[in-house]
């Protein structure tokens, strides 16, 4: 039978671990005192709460910065995919006026705060046109209060579905 490097003799006639080891082989600690982990220094003891009340409100100013960046993207992403569903169901063949008002103001409802005091503008298309675009704006939430944001306008086009006879465009 196999014994671990714990249980061999370490010289010649003894049994047990070799010198600062345990029974199971780890390293024991030798000494009375634990090492000074200022360098024996001492003078900069509490050089590390003092740092960090130093380093915390920068620390913080970053933390919410890029929490706000954040909610400004996805209150843009929220306005372009409002934008998109309005054009989505004003372009449907003999879709009704204010089809994409509609569309785009529900989707707003439910995606939640991120777009504060949208508007939506549709512009369908004219007699004989063919192109419909919508234009969703608002305000990004505020997650920073005091920090004037960019307002967020998003606009999206599309073409107007239509029967067309073999070779027209």
């Amino acid at each position: 039978m196999t014994r671990g490097p714990s249980h061999r003799p370490h010289r010649r006639g003894t049994a047990g671990p070799p010198p600062g080891r345990d029974p199971l082989g780890r390293f024991r600690r030798t000494g009375g005192s634990r090492p000074d982990r200022t360098g024996g220094a001492g003078r900069d003891r509490g050089a590390n709460p003092v740092e960090l009340a130093v380093l915390m409100p920068a620390i913080l100013v970053l933390l919410f910065a890029s929490i706000q960046a954040a909610a400004w993207f996805i209150a843009r992403a929220t306005a372009v995919n409002a934008a998109q569903a309005a054009v989505n169901a004003q372009r449907t063949y003999q879709a009704r006026e204010g089809a994409g008002v509609a569309r785009a103001e529900d989707f707003l409802r439910r995606a939640g705060d991120w777009l504060v005091g949208w508007e939506v503008t549709v512009t369908g298309p004219q007699p004989g046109g063919e192109r419909v675009s919508a234009t969703v704006t608002g305000r990004p939430l505020r997650v920073v209060p005091l920090v004037p944001l960019p307002d967020i306008s998003e606009t999206a086009f599309g073409t107007v579905e239509r029967f067309t006879e073999a070779g027209e465009p």
